[in-house]
Protein backbone atom coordinates (compact mmCIF):
# COMPACT_ATOMS: atom_id res chain seq x y z
CA UNK A 1 0.00 0.00 0.00
CA UNK A 2 1.17 3.14 -0.97
CA UNK A 3 1.19 6.23 1.47
CA UNK A 4 2.21 9.50 1.89
CA UNK A 5 4.26 10.49 5.52
CA UNK A 6 3.82 13.25 7.30
CA UNK A 7 7.36 14.66 8.69
CA UNK A 8 7.76 14.21 12.30
CA UNK A 9 5.04 11.36 12.50
CA UNK A 10 6.55 8.16 13.92
CA UNK A 11 6.32 6.37 10.33
CA UNK A 12 8.77 9.15 9.62
CA UNK A 13 10.83 8.01 11.95
CA UNK A 14 10.50 4.54 10.86
CA UNK A 15 11.39 5.85 6.84
CA UNK A 16 14.44 7.82 8.33
CA UNK A 17 15.70 4.30 10.31
CA UNK A 18 15.05 2.41 6.80
CA UNK A 19 17.22 5.25 4.94
CA UNK A 20 20.03 5.05 7.53
CA UNK A 21 20.12 1.43 7.35
CA UNK A 22 19.75 1.10 3.50
CA UNK A 23 21.54 4.63 3.00
CA UNK A 24 23.48 6.16 4.81
CA UNK A 25 25.73 3.03 6.08
CA UNK A 26 26.36 2.15 2.30
CA UNK A 27 27.41 5.80 1.23
CA UNK A 28 29.97 6.09 4.10
CA UNK A 29 28.16 9.20 5.50
CA UNK A 30 26.57 9.70 9.11
CA UNK A 31 23.32 8.30 10.24
CA UNK A 32 20.41 11.12 10.18
CA UNK A 33 19.77 11.97 13.33
CA UNK A 34 16.13 13.30 15.04
CA UNK A 35 13.97 14.94 11.96
CA UNK A 36 15.85 17.04 9.93
CA UNK A 37 13.96 20.20 9.06
CA UNK A 38 14.88 20.57 5.83
CA UNK A 39 12.81 18.09 4.42
CA UNK A 40 10.04 19.79 6.22
CA UNK A 41 8.35 20.97 2.84
CA UNK A 42 9.16 17.63 1.22
CA UNK A 43 6.58 15.37 0.08
CA UNK A 44 7.64 11.55 2.27
CA UNK A 45 6.58 8.78 0.23
CA UNK A 46 6.46 5.41 1.47
CA UNK A 47 5.17 1.59 0.52
CA UNK A 48 3.89 -0.32 3.74
CA UNK A 49 3.31 -3.86 4.25
CA UNK A 50 1.60 -5.81 7.19
CA UNK A 51 1.78 -1.56 8.76
CA UNK A 52 5.58 -1.79 8.55
CA UNK A 53 7.31 0.54 5.68
CA UNK A 54 9.37 -1.85 3.06
CA UNK A 55 9.97 1.49 0.79
CA UNK A 56 10.42 5.50 0.95
CA UNK A 57 11.51 7.91 -1.17
CA UNK A 58 11.42 12.13 -0.96
CA UNK A 59 10.26 14.39 -3.64
CA UNK A 60 11.58 17.47 -3.02
CA UNK A 61 10.79 20.92 -4.28
CA UNK A 62 13.49 22.66 -6.49
CA UNK A 63 10.96 25.39 -8.36
CA UNK A 64 7.19 25.56 -9.67
CA UNK A 65 8.22 23.04 -12.56
CA UNK A 66 11.02 20.35 -11.25
CA UNK A 67 11.24 18.26 -8.28
CA UNK A 68 13.85 15.98 -7.03
CA UNK A 69 13.91 12.71 -5.96
CA UNK A 70 15.76 11.56 -2.97
CA UNK A 71 16.76 9.39 -0.87
CA UNK A 72 14.98 6.14 -2.18
CA UNK A 73 15.29 3.33 -0.23
CA UNK A 74 13.93 -0.38 -0.55
CA UNK A 75 14.52 -2.83 2.69
CA UNK A 76 16.92 -5.46 1.77
CA UNK A 77 14.59 -8.31 2.11
CA UNK A 78 12.56 -7.08 -0.22
CA UNK A 79 14.60 -6.32 -2.91
CA UNK A 80 13.85 -7.41 -6.30
CA UNK A 81 10.19 -7.69 -5.93
CA UNK A 82 9.61 -4.59 -8.08
CA UNK A 83 8.97 -2.23 -5.12
CA UNK A 84 10.96 0.80 -6.77
CA UNK A 85 9.73 0.59 -9.82
CA UNK A 86 6.23 1.03 -8.15
CA UNK A 87 7.62 3.56 -5.75
CA UNK A 88 9.10 5.71 -8.91
CA UNK A 89 5.61 5.19 -10.76
CA UNK A 90 3.78 6.75 -7.84
CA UNK A 91 6.14 9.70 -7.05
CA UNK A 92 5.83 10.17 -10.59
CA UNK A 93 1.86 10.56 -10.55
CA UNK A 94 2.42 12.42 -7.47
CA UNK A 95 4.70 15.04 -8.91
CA UNK A 96 2.52 15.12 -11.66
CA UNK A 97 -0.81 15.50 -9.93
CA UNK A 98 1.13 18.49 -7.72
CA UNK A 99 1.87 19.94 -11.69
CA UNK A 100 5.97 19.46 -12.03
CA UNK A 101 6.91 18.65 -15.28
CA UNK A 102 10.17 17.30 -14.74
CA UNK A 103 11.65 15.20 -12.28
CA UNK A 104 15.32 14.92 -11.50
CA UNK A 105 17.33 12.28 -9.20
CA UNK A 106 21.45 11.74 -8.41
CA UNK A 107 21.32 8.08 -8.69
CA UNK A 108 24.19 5.55 -8.01
CA UNK A 109 25.69 3.34 -10.22
CA UNK A 110 24.41 0.34 -9.41
CA UNK A 111 21.20 1.97 -10.04
CA UNK A 112 21.83 3.73 -13.20
CA UNK A 113 20.65 0.98 -15.60
CA UNK A 114 17.31 1.09 -13.33
CA UNK A 115 16.37 4.62 -13.77
CA UNK A 116 17.21 4.37 -17.80
CA UNK A 117 14.68 1.95 -17.86
CA UNK A 118 12.50 3.79 -16.08
CA UNK A 119 12.63 6.42 -18.64
CA UNK A 120 15.36 8.80 -17.21
CA UNK A 121 18.38 9.86 -18.75
CA UNK A 122 21.40 10.19 -17.60
CA UNK A 123 22.65 13.97 -17.94
CA UNK A 124 25.97 14.25 -16.16
CA UNK A 125 29.37 12.69 -16.23
CA UNK A 126 29.75 10.34 -13.66
CA UNK A 127 31.49 12.05 -10.01
CA UNK A 128 32.81 10.27 -7.05
CA UNK A 129 31.33 11.33 -3.57
CA UNK A 130 32.95 9.24 -0.71
CA UNK A 131 32.14 5.30 -1.76
CA UNK A 132 29.96 6.18 -4.24
CA UNK A 133 29.80 7.08 -7.91
CA UNK A 134 27.05 8.66 -9.18
CA UNK A 135 25.44 9.77 -11.90
CA UNK A 136 22.47 13.02 -12.41
CA UNK A 137 19.25 11.55 -14.23
CA UNK A 138 16.34 13.86 -15.34
CA UNK A 139 12.66 13.01 -16.84
CA UNK A 140 10.02 15.10 -18.28
CA UNK A 141 6.44 13.77 -16.61
CA UNK A 142 4.19 16.51 -18.70
CA UNK A 143 5.36 15.97 -21.88
CA UNK A 144 8.70 17.62 -24.29
CA UNK A 145 9.56 20.46 -22.06
CA UNK A 146 12.95 22.21 -21.51
CA UNK A 147 14.06 23.22 -18.15
CA UNK A 148 16.87 25.52 -17.11
CA UNK A 149 19.63 23.32 -15.78
CA UNK A 150 19.93 25.48 -12.64
CA UNK A 151 16.82 24.21 -11.14
CA UNK A 152 18.68 20.90 -11.33
CA UNK A 153 21.22 21.48 -8.81
CA UNK A 154 21.30 18.46 -7.23
CA UNK A 155 21.78 17.86 -2.65
CA UNK A 156 21.39 14.34 -2.11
Amino acid sequence: MFTLIRWGSPLYSETINLRNKVLSESAGKSSIKGFPSNEQKDVHLAIKREDRIVGTLLLHPCSKDCVQIKQVAIVPNCQNEGLGKKLIIYAEQVARNLAYTVIFLTGREQAWGFYEKMGYEGISEPYKEKKLVLKVFKKNIQGNIKVNKKELKTNG
